[in-house]
């Protein structure tokens, strides 16, 4: 809390300085303000996220979380949910020359199939052949159902790129996509750089190169917002909820909200008493007061949760949970055997505590609870030590961000409550939760003939885990951004891309 008061008295002292600067000059480059790297290295299998624009998915998620056209323009799938057809959009050109067509999409599926540690989801695990039914058609077979095949193609590891690309290990040796902009460079802890793509086969972009500038600090972002150092704050972090009153009332600058593809969460530790006992995680859960966290603690940074997933995920909503608290008398019977043994640990990752604000949301649990005769002990680790952690079970309580990346619940279940996690990644999960039942309900839903019997598998699991809760959810993020004042066509989607491509200075001819 101190460094932040400092930072706001730094802040305030700028506004004079920067108060008359004028907007920069209108030029050819457009400079974003980013809290960490958009590069990934080439161990993932996209190299570098997916806001930069670099490369494209065969299909896309819209703002309800629902498939539709990308690079395959339309698709069939068969009635036992095996065999899926794709007709390819015509006319898309790769930054080295490649043109998009069937053999370059078999080539960048059986890259997934043969090396199923790049393939996140474990999408292509049953696929048993690509195979080009002419030059803009492709035909998969799928030894069992995959009928949720859409939405794991549009997903922010599911890039389609030139075949040319690909190393022996099917890791990218640099990020051919398809974009409005090429790959450039990156300076480690300086900037990630890309260039227009001149043939691109959307609306060209306007810009001829933009500059991802990683600035770690919120406060020191938000100093070269108001210097005009920078044209814009996005991507990861944005602009802190703390910060939003010192850009409310400047002329020259914008700020917007949206709602994201994020929800987070409070994990309780189910292999260790007193969690491992059902009743208390029960207990614990419905004490929380959800709606005074995110009135009072993230000032319009969070929507209190009703449920598991973001409230734009209509498809899987049934307001599970309650926003306010209840104390009935079997809560503060289970409370008060909790408040009798030693303090709970609440474990925070240095890195999410930094990115989402957790030491605060931490602060109040820990107030709230004591109030309720639960103590409650912080500890801070660094990432690494965190994870190694979590994983070991050395913790009671932790918070924990989830995005959800396909529209379905399936990551979120591998993270946090399947009883085998995540194998393709050797993540165990997080919660130590295992149930028979949840495992084949899981199974399932991957393995259901059709979108009713895999909608009705999923659901069935939710309502399970709204009863054992070995996690709960806490709020959906809202997510802020700022730009200077004159840009146009700044529109950011669930999952924080920006269609780079059309965002230019008013007035400017496209």
């Amino acid at each position: 809390m101190i460094f932040f008061r400092l930072a706001v008295i730094l802040i305030t002292a700028l506004f004079a300085a920067t108060a008359c600067s004028p907007s920069p000059a209108t030029s050819n480059k457009l400079v974003i303000g980013i809290g960490s790297t958009l590069n990934l290295g080439n161990n993932n299998p996209v190299f570098i996220q997916r806001n930069a624009n670099v490369w494209e998915t065969l299909t896309e998620l819209d703002d309800t979380l629902t498939p539709r056209p990308g690079l395959a323009q339309s698709w069939e799938v068969s009635s036992d949910g095996r065999q899926w057809t794709f007709h390819l959009k015509r006319g898309v050109t790769f930054h080295n020359g490649d043109r998009l067509n069937s053999r370059l999409v078999t080539a960048n599926l059986l890259r997934m199939k043969n090396h199923p540690e790049l393939d996140y989801y474990s999408t292509f695990s049953s696929l048993v052949s690509a195979v080009p039914k002419d030059e803009w058609t492709i035909h998969l077979e799928f030894s069992s159902p995959v009928v949720d095949l859409p939405n794991r193609l549009g997903h922010y590891f599911a890039g389609v790129f030139s075949p040319r690309a690909f190393g022996p290990d099917g890791k990218l040796d640099r990020p051919i996509g398809s974009g409005p902009y090429i790959y450039s460079q990156s300076r480690i802890g300086q900037y990630d750089r890309v260039t227009a793509f001149a043939q691109y086969h959307g609306v060209k972009p306007h810009f001829g190169e933009i500059e991802f500038k990683i600035i770690g600090d919120p406060a020191v972002r938000i100093m070269s917002l108001l210097r005009g150092d920078i044209d814009m704050i996005a991507h990861h972090g944005g602009v802190p909820p703390s910060y939003l009153d010192m850009l409310k009332d400047r002329r020259d600058i914008v700020v917007a909200a949206q709602d994201v593809a994020i929800t987070h969460y409070l994990l309780f530790n189910c292999a260790r008493h007193p969690f491992s006992d059902p009743a208390s995680r029960d207990a614990f859960s419905r004490a929380l007061d959800r709606h005074e966290l995110a009135r009072l603690i993230l000032h319009g940074s969070g929507i209190a949760a009703r449920d598991f997933l973001v409230e734009t995920a209509v498809r899987w909503n049934r307001n599970r949970f309650s926003l306010l608290p209840e104390t009935d008398e079997p809560v503060k019977r289970q409370l008060a055997a909790l408040g009798k043994g030693n303090a709970l640990t609440l474990l925070l990752s240095q890195g999410d505590a930094s990115s989402w604000s957790y030491r605060h949301t931490a602060d109040y649990l820990s107030d709230y609870f004591a109030k309720l005769g639960v103590s409650i002990r912080i500890e801070m680790l660094e990432s690494g030590a965190w994870q190694k952690a979590t994983q070991a079970g050395d913790f009671d309580l932790t918070l924990y961000p989830l995005s959800l990346p396909t529209g379905i619940p399936d990551l979120l279940v591998r993270r946090l409550a399947y009883s085998k996690g995540m194998q393709v990644r050797s993540i165990g999960n997080t919660t130590h939760y295992a149930s028979a039942p949840l495992d084949a309900l899981f199974e399932k839903a991957l393995n259901a003939p059709n979108v009713s019997a895999h909608d009705q598998a999923y659901h069935s699991l939710l309502d399970l885990l709204a009863e054992e809760k070995p996690f709960v959810p806490l709020y959906h993020e809202r997510y802020y951004y700022a730009y200077r004042q004159g840009l146009t066509g700044i529109h950011i989607d669930p999952f924080l891309k920006m269609d780079l491509g059309a965002i230019r200075f008013a007035g400017e001819r496209e």
